[in-house]
């Protein structure tokens, strides 16, 4: 058995260091490779990378441009491990994840199992799913649909870490993220409007009905809670209105 994380990383250099340290600590002693893809930062992201990687035998790491969706599945291209762990770099992981991760093994690893901000797939389940799309917006949600359609996805909602991104830049506002300059604030925002419309059968999910249908508890002791950032259905008129406003919002941040 090997875990291999894949993930992608843009303008994280904030937190990555931070990152990389909980995760390496977390699950040392575990078998495990760390693939990232990173969507070509301007900050200090790679050098950190390539930092880590020379001093790292399992970690993996690749510049090119992609999506979220698209750099997650070409890691995962690049992977050899039985399971697939999904991480971010721009969260900070507590001893959670370790605890997560030993108890995911012992009770149920026959299921792919998203907690918040960590997910663990089989490898045959993300195979016969389809694997990650290339999305920024929804592409979590769109591959765990696939995978309950296979009747052996799971949720967990427990946190596993702090995310280090801006109060304001949270879910469907990541575009407001100081990681952005303007013009890539306005180009994000456009972009997550047509990933929402490739993914629009997600807004007739009640995703929050489906997590609470199919969690499962690890007995981490933790209180289970509603799973974050649920999705709301507005009209046509409706998502004109709010993009326009939004719109507004970023060229006020100039």
């Amino acid at each position: 058995m090997r875990i291999s994380i894949c993930t992608t990383n843009y303008n994280c250099a904030h937190a990555l260091e931070g990152h990389l340290r909980s995760v390496y600590d977390a699950l040392a002693g575990i078998d495990f490779e760390y693939v990232v893809l990173d969507n070509q930062s301007r900050d200090a992201s790679w050098e950190i990378l390539t930092e880590w990687a020379s001093t790292h035998r399992n970690m993996k790491i690749r510049s090119q441009r992609c999506t979220m969706g698209e750099g997650r599945q070409l890691a995962f291209r690049e992977s050899s491990g039985d399971f697939i762990m999904v991480l971010d770099t721009d969260v900070v992981y507590s001893p959670v994840l370790r605890r997560f991760v030993d108890l995911y093994f012992r009770k149920s690893p026959q299921f792919s199992v998203q907690a918040v901000f960590c997910g663990i797939f089989p490898r045959d389940q993300w195979e016969t799913a389809g694997g990650r799309r290339s999305l920024n917006t929804n592409e979590d949600v769109d591959l765990w649909l696939r995978i309950l359609e296979l009747g052996t996805m799971k949720w967990y909602p427990i946190p596993t870490g702090e995310n280090m991104k801006e109060p304001e830049a949270w879910g469907r506002a990541d575009y407001m993220s100081r990681r952005y300059p303007v013009h890539e604030r306005i180009l994000r925002l456009l972009r997550r409007e047509w990933d929402l419309f490739k993914t629009r059968q997600v807004a007739r999910t009640d995703i929050g009905q489906v997590v609470e249908q199919n969690t499962i508890d690890f007995g981490l002791g933790i209180p289970l809670a509603p799973w974050p950032q649920l999705r709301t259905r507005t009209g046509p008129i409706g998502r004109v209105v709010e993009l326009g406003r939004e719109l507004k919002q970023v060229m006020r941040s100039s």
